[in-house]
């Protein structure tokens, strides 16, 4: 009976506690936010990236303020589900849809509480290694475009160096933190200026004619008149309370008992998942896959092709490659997984899903995989000559000549418009970078490392945006991906476009704390004049074509714009390389167009055949098979009937290039 009452006590006094907590009020500060803008983007199916970056950006500001006046990253947790529900309905209130907050990850993506990799309070972030460059960069006003673009850019160094390529996931927690550091040491309008910035929104204070009042954003109960309470009336007061003490005690003891039930339930699954011999996803794509393209690797034939994993040949995000050679004569790399999460039995499992079904001469092909108790392994064809990264970066290596670095450059085009337009679903790369280009023997470049690959939501041409996590690598990333976290193609031609820079200059996509792009920026100009000489590698400095050089500024200018809107297609980009590549090209491209421009005359079109036929057959004789790339035999049915036009039709190209 005395451990009964010492329960129920203990309960009362819990319960006590919640009522405080749940009583008290949540200390951010909305005044003057505009959620009923956040509401107009909302309602637009077409917005639901800006309706995300809007709700966003408003609980940054409001976070902020509390940084700047508690300097913490955000409230406490015990009040932090408090905040969350009282800014759900502050947005109800408003207008703001609840399937938008679902939609955008609220409480989930989007926090009050920014804790970055440890980091609690504001002192810590501006302590931070390379947090200095941020402040020094990020300097109001923003408004103009390049000097918002050298504010993210510095952001995304400086997120790099503290997270590490590993951990892109918190990502979007540690961007908000940074934002609300920086926010924390300027004034009101300074900190919506940044918010502007690194949001991508605008207009996120009302006028202040019609500022709403703190109180204004929830909503208050209309007053009633003052009755005295009889004798009864208290009576039933008290019955209500004590039982509805009592229910919630009922509730309580309910809600640990599951708590407990589920405990147990994870430790038994736990085991059952560490005793998994293969993820169901993989098993399934091992039995479809044809055992003579891909099979199953055995554990000990790995170790000793590997020489007990001592031929080391490169080292990525997700792990170690090996060189391998068989006793059969094969010769593969072997990538070993870092470790079994979540996140890395993920990334194991997309690879196999999608690589065992992608079939192109420049992705890297996967020949099979290995499973062994926590060990996950990865075999790929061997790629004799490494990554571009080598060539360009490592002492020592013999320079890659223009012609080849340009070759290169429509190797990976063509992997890219295979991706984009004739998988199915179309898929997006997500990491293109000098390190996942692998060169073969003869310098034929192929598209690596599909760990982070997504593909498109609907699997229709015309592209739409999936919200997801932010990954990537620094250098490389999308600013407007970055901003929005919304996902599309153009992302990919971003990257592209930093890739083809770092060809041509020979720098790497962040030197000496400086993004490539900014780097490059004085040397592209309207006004650079003779200085466009000057961003070519010095290494081919002397070897190089001008006219292909301002092709290929003109591509990277057109691939890094801002918005993801104004920048190219692959097969846009494809183009403007095969025409500055070989001049036979130009001539191809016009036979292909003749060919397209008129349907409807059946001779016509047949003429058009005909010349497309001469101009393969004076490719076939020119002894260069690599100047002959493109996925077209590989594209789906119902796809584009040429692969390098952006129109539609039921027909498909049947082998104009063998591949």
């Amino acid at each position: 009976m005395a451990s009964g009452l010492a329960l129920l006590f203990g309960l009362l006094a819990f319960l006590g506690m919640q009522l405080r907590i749940t009583m008290a009020d949540c200390p951010l500060d909305f005044t003057g936010l505009n959620f009923t803008l956040a509401s107009s983007m909302c309602s637009n199916q077409g917005d639901r990236g800006k309706c995300c970056r809007y709700i966003n950006a408003n609980i940054a500001v409001s976070v902020a303020r509390f940084a700047n006046a508690t300097r913490n990253l955000g409230v406490t947790p015990n009040v932090s589900d408090l905040c969350l529900q009282t800014i759900s309905q502050t947005m109800q209130l408003h207008g703001v849809p609840r399937n938008a907050t679902v939609f955008c990850g609220f409480g989930t993506k989007i926090l009050v509480n920014y804790e970055c990799e440890g980091r609690t309070t504001v002192s810590q972030m501006l302590q931070s290694p390379r947090f200095v460059e941020v402040m020094k960069n990020c300097k109001v006003p923003l408004a103009e475009e390049s000097k918002c673009k050298k504010c993210l850019n510095a952001g995304i160094g400086y997120l790099h160096h503290l997270i590490g390529i590993e951990d892109n996931i918190t990502l979007s927690t540690c961007r908000d933190a940074t934002f609300a550091a920086l926010a924390s040491q300027v004034d009101e309008m300074s900190t919506i200026d940044i918010a502007s910035c690194f949001f991508g929104v605008q207009g996120l204070l009302m006028h202040p004619a019609s500022k709403p009042s703190q109180s204004s954003l929830t909503p208050e109960p209309s007053p009633s008149p003052v009755v005295a309470d009889s004798p009864s009336q208290s009576l039933l007061g008290i019955g209500i309370a004590i039982t509805a003490i009592a229910a919630m005690m009922l509730l309580v003891l309910i809600v640990l008992i599951r708590r407990k039930s589920r405990e147990l339930e994870g430790t038994d699954n736990l085991s059952k998942t560490s005793s998994k011999a293969l993820s169901p996803c993989a098993m399934w794509k091992f039995q479809e896959g044809p055992s003579s393209m891909f099979r199953k690797f055995n554990y000990r034939e790995i170790k000793k092709a590997t020489e007990e994993f001592s031929t080391i040949i490169g080292q990525g995000g997700f792990g170690t490659v090996y060189k391998a050679h068989f006793s059969d004569g094969l010769v593969l790399a072997v990538k070993r997984m870092n470790k079994v999460s979540e996140q890395g039995e993920d990334e194991f499992c997309r690879e196999i899903d999608l690589l065992a079904r992608l079939h192109h001469r420049h992705l890297v092909a996967l020949r099979g995989f290995c499973v062994k108790n926590h060990e996950r392994f990865l075999m790929y064809e061997y790629m004799e000559n490494g990554s571009l990264k080598d060539h360009l970066h490592s002492p020592g290596r013999t320079p890659l000549s223009w012609r080849t670095r340009i070759q290169i450059a429509i190797d990976v085009a063509n992997a890219l418009e295979y991706l984009h337009f004739y998988c199915d679903p179309p898929l997006w790369h997500r990491d293109i970078k000098s390190s996942n280009i692998l060169l073969d023997e003869n310098f034929v470049a192929k598209l690596a490392d599909f760990g982070l690959a997504h593909a498109s939501k609907d699997g229709s041409i015309c592209f739409e945006a999936v919200n997801t996590d932010i990954r990537g690598t620094p250098g490389y990333m999308d600013p407007e991906y970055v901003v929005t976290q919304e996902l599309t193609e153009k992302s990919d031609i971003y990257s592209f476009g930093v890739l083809l820079l770092e060809i041509a200059t020979g720098r790497r996509a962040i030197q000496d704390n400086k993004n490539l792009v900014e780097w490059a920026q004085p040397y592209m100009g309207p006004d650079s004049g003779t200085r466009l000489m000057e961003l070519v590698d010095p290494n081919v400095r002397e070897s190089f074509d001008l006219d292909q050089l301002q092709t290929v500024v003109s591509i990277v200018e057109w691939c890094t714009q801002r918005e993801s809107r104004s920048r190219p297609s692959i097969k846009q980009v494809l183009r403007l390389l095969y025409e500055t590549s070989e001049p036979m090209h130009s001539g191809f491209l016009q036979a292909v167009e003749d060919e397209e421009s008129d349907d409807g005359n059946h001779e016509k079109s047949r003429r058009s055949k005909g010349k497309l036929h001469t101009k393969n057959e004076m490719f076939l004789q020119s002894g260069d098979g690599r100047y002959l790339a493109s996925s077209s035999s590989t594209s789906r049915s119902y796809c584009s009937r040429s692969f390098l036009l952006e129109t539609c039709s039921p027909q498909s190209p049947l082998n104009i290039f063998p591949v």
